[in-house]
């Protein structure tokens, strides 16, 4: 089963609703006795990855199936924590034989281009002939071509409804072009940084899209109902946009992810106070913390003695956990191993915000001593 950036959401929002009742937590890495270092547990998380990578022939596999998107996003994962060499390579070599899941429904997916693009240049490969000299496999043209340039949303890249990830998957856009240096001049990139700050909240914050921002204020949070503001959105406006060095309203974005911070000091998806955290919204604002300058381990992002960090490690599996599991992250409601957990974690314990590289590696894939 192909995921795409829809389908992503869609699988977190689903795991809220059957969750495994009475889990039995395994002991993370944040829990060991002499709990790890943030870096350390982005090479825990890396090296699980690597190892599936290797095991399945150069991709990750989510319900059955090869996940590419997660592929993708895996290889940024394994150069921000500096290990994988090999896995990259082979993820790499596998991507470039996968051009046709940069479509849906007849036309260019920016998401998914995106993440090819900066699994590209993460790993020190020309994603302007990504896998061939043919037009198709220059993907920074096509991702460029998919900008809409009339209508009332000019200036979003991609044709498909955004109704669930429009400010998401712009955010990867511009960090994606942003990689490659395609100027904030260039008449996409200037129109996509428009549409994505008319698109913000008042509050600082985003939400997946509003039809019609001049008339339509951005409704209440709400995590019943999955409506309203949200973290993973909010993230990914955050990280394209600081990647062209524009940061609107950062202070009161940031005032605004502080308020709704979870008991553990982690964040939920819905920016909505009083609500558990999750790994995946965790990582995303602690890559939103540091795009707008801040460190997420200071005392004015501390909860109770525990920080985002520290929030985002409680997630890892440790070694109480089948040893093929160990250094992945797990979602809430199961104990199992998250692949798309995993590969947003790595990232953001290693400190690293959208786009990452290109950073040298090692061949090393970390595994945890038990």
């Amino acid at each position: 089963m192909r995921q795409g950036l829809r389908t992503r959401r869609g699988l977190r929002v689903l795991a809220m609703f059957t969750s495994v009742v009475g889990l039995t937590a395994s002991l993370t890495v944040a829990q060991a006795a002499g709990a790890s270092t943030t870096k350390k547990v982005a090479r825990y998380g890396a090296g699980w990855i690597a190892g599936q990578i290797v095991s399945n022939g150069g991709y990750l596999v989510s319900f059955g199936s090869p996940d590419v998107p997660d592929t993708a996003y895996s290889v940024i994962g394994l150069h921000a924590a500096g290990v994988g060499k090999t896995a990259s390579k082979d993820a790499i070599a596998y991507l470039e034989t996968q051009l046709s899941a940069l479509t849906t429904d007849g036309t260019d997916d920016p998401g998914t281009l995106a993440y090819f693009i900066m699994a590209a240049h993460a790993a020190g490969v020309n994603p302007r002939k990504f896998g061939g000299h043919a037009a198709q496999n220059d993907l920074v043209a096509r991702l460029l071509a998919t900008s809409t340039t009339s209508g009332p949303d000019a200036g979003l890249f991609g044709a498909q409804d955004p109704t669930y990830n429009g400010a998401f998957r712009q955010g990867l856009a511009l960090a994606a072009l942003a990689a490659v240096k395609i100027p904030a001049s260039n008449p996409a990139v200037a129109a996509g940084i428009t549409w994505l700050e008319n698109q913000q909240c008042a509050n600082g914050l985003w939400e997946a899209y509003r039809s019609d921002p001049s008339t339509n204020p951005c409704t209440p949070a709400d995590p019943d109902t999955f409506t309203g503001p949200d973290t993973n959105s909010t993230s990914l406006a955050v990280q394209g946009l600081a990647a062209y060095g524009d940061h609107p309203q950062d202070g009161a974005t940031l005032s605004a992810l502080r308020s709704i911070q979870s008991s553990d000091a982690g964040f939920p998806d819905i920016a909505a106070s009083g609500q558990s955290s999750d790994p995946d919204s965790t990582a995303l604002v602690i890559q939103t913390i540091l795009a707008e300058g801040q460190d997420p381990a200071s005392s004015s992002w501390a909860v109770s003695g525990s920080t985002p960090y520290t929030a985002l490690a409680s997630y890892q599996l440790g070694c109480s956990a089948p040893a093929a599991d160990r250094g992945a992250f797990f979602y809430p409601g199961s104990s199992a191993a998250n692949v798309i957990a995993t590969v947003q974690a790595v990232p953001a314990a290693a400190e690293k915000v959208l786009p990452v590289g290109p950073l040298k590696t090692s061949n090393a894939i970390p595994t945890m001593t038990c």
